[in-house]
């Protein structure tokens, strides 16, 4: 971390954006690189601005975010944030698949650009760093270990803070030291005989409980804020007693402050979902109706265009039922904006 840490402090240093301004952060698959470049950028104080899969698919697109990334950022202005910015590419291995061509458009771009100088990292897998070309000659390559095991306990107790040591350990040897899997067991286990059964109609019930709520969004971040959204309207109109004018009024803020949700939840999930959870608030000071039935739909189509696969999708030339536009959040902002 330290010797990461050091290239950032040398990097803002330079004048100019160039072929040393990039660094590749290498390693297995879940040893950490992400958790690592994150944790980084926290104690640093840095402004990172997120560039993967969720918004990337190509190399004209990678440019476009990258050329933006270099103006004014939306949410530094919204929230006064005058902290060094700092380009964070994530899955480039995922993005050299759909397009093979973005390791030299990224390499083009930073070595004959004319922009004033942010660092860039990129974090990728051990398997892809020999196919990406001249890049990987050019700029500096910071291999990332396995972390220990007691570093990937610290890690799984930000999930699970009563985790024992020995029960982390079989999660890290059943998850083979892969961190996702190991975080993915552990939001798995906290559902377990031993708590308060959580499902997802306790979005609907009647008194509002932060915890739980935040137990139940941990086992999908994002299917189940968007498992919410498409059933608000049904829950309002059928479930729920009110004003059809507070009713409006609800569904409009909820909408509003929903795009702010997407917008952070490639910045920040602990962030997004308590946001999340404050934004629904709301809805309990409708009192349910007596013999209410939460119906609960959630659409095969809704969930193969969820937050983090739609960006890719080519809605306007596919199939797909544009009777049902408005059952779905759309995040073609992403495309627009850099925060």
């Amino acid at each position: 971390m330290e010797e990461i840490k050091k290239w950032i402090i040398d990097c803002y240093s330079y004048p100019k954006l160039s072929i040393n301004s990039c660094l590749f952060i290498s390693g297995v698959s879940g040893c950490g690189k992400s958790y690592i470049v994150s944790k980084i950028i926290k104690d640093m104080n840095l402004f990172p601005i997120n560039i993967n899969s969720n918004n990337c698919s190509s190399s004209s697109q990678l440019l476009d975010l990258l050329t933006k990334s270099f103006v004014s950022s939306l949410i530094q202005i919204l929230t006064n944030n005058n902290s060094n910015k700092i380009i964070v590419i994530d899955d480039f291995d995922v993005l050299n698949t759909f397009d093979n061509m973005i390791n030299l458009s990224l390499y083009n771009f930073i070595n004959n650009s004319k922009l004033k100088n942010i660092p860039i990292i990129v974090i990728i897998n051990n398997e892809i760093i020999k196919k990406i070309g001249e890049i990987k000659k050019k700029c500096r390559i910071i291999e990332i270990k396995k972390l220990c095991e007691y570093d990937i306990y610290e890690i799984l107790k930000i999930y699970k803070n009563d985790l024992e040591f020995g029960d982390a350990l079989r999660i890290i040897n059943e998850s083979n030291y892969n961190i996702n899997e190991a975080i993915k067991i552990v939001n798995k286990n906290n559902f377990n005989d031993n708590d308060i059964f959580i499902s997802s109609s306790d979005l609907y019930n009647s008194r509002f409980n932060r915890n739980n709520l935040k137990l139940l969004l941990l086992k999908e971040q994002w299917i189940i804020p968007l498992n919410f959204h498409e059933n608000l309207i049904y829950e309002l109109t059928t479930n729920r007693k009110g004003t059809k004018k507070d009713k409006d009024k609800f569904y409009k803020f909820f909408i509003y402050n929903f795009c702010y949700f997407d917008i952070f939840m490639n910045k920040n999930y602990d962030y997004s979902l308590d946001l999340f959870i404050s934004i629904i608030k709301e809805l309990y000071e409708f009192p349910l109706k007596k013999n209410s039935k939460n119906k609960n739909n959630f659409t095969k189509m809704l969930s193969y265009l969820s937050l983090q696969k739609k960006n890719n999708k080519f809605v306007f030339k596919s199939s797909f039922p544009f009777n049902q536009i408005n059952n779905y959040h759309s995040n073609i902002i992403n495309r627009k904006f850099i925060y």
